[in-house]
């Protein structure tokens, strides 16, 4: 389902480079709360060399890092290791499921020629584990 944004001129005038550029990391790693904030950037980027040469340095160096920690970070994984981290993971699944524990009691009190009462005690426990 596509969805329509709407900008007025007025939220594309008001951004200033001092509301952009903290929040430059976020619009790289595309974490910007909603889709409209990321059309104002592009739009502010493509009218603000300034901050558009910020922005693309920014890419830039998470782009170098990642790549130095990709090629860095290589090491073969020990055989086994994936299964045993499915077993654990399903292990932990099944024990952290809730648990209820229901109990009711109905008592009933009556008066001969006045009133009959009915009490009716719910007691539920929730047992939950938590890792």
């Amino acid at each position: 389902m596509a969805s329509i944004v709407v900008i007025t001129m007025y939220e594309l005038a008001r951004i200033t480079c001092e509301e952009v550029i903290p929040s430059v990391i976020l619009f790289i790693d595309h974490e910007l709360p909603d889709e409209a904030q990321y059309i104002v950037f592009e739009i502010h980027f493509q009218q603000c060399p300034p901050c558009c040469q910020v922005m693309e340095h920014e890419r830039t160096s998470i782009e170098l890092m990642q790549n130095r920690l990709r090629s860095s970070c290589n090491e073969e994984v020990p055989p086994g290791l994936h299964q045993r981290i499915r077993e654990q993971t399903q292990r932990l699944s099944e024990e952290s499921q809730e648990q209820f524990i229901s109990q009711r009691t109905v008592t009933e009190i009556s008066v001969p020629g006045f009133a009959s009462i009915q009490i009716t005690q719910e007691f539920t426990q929730h047992i939950r584990h938590d890792f």
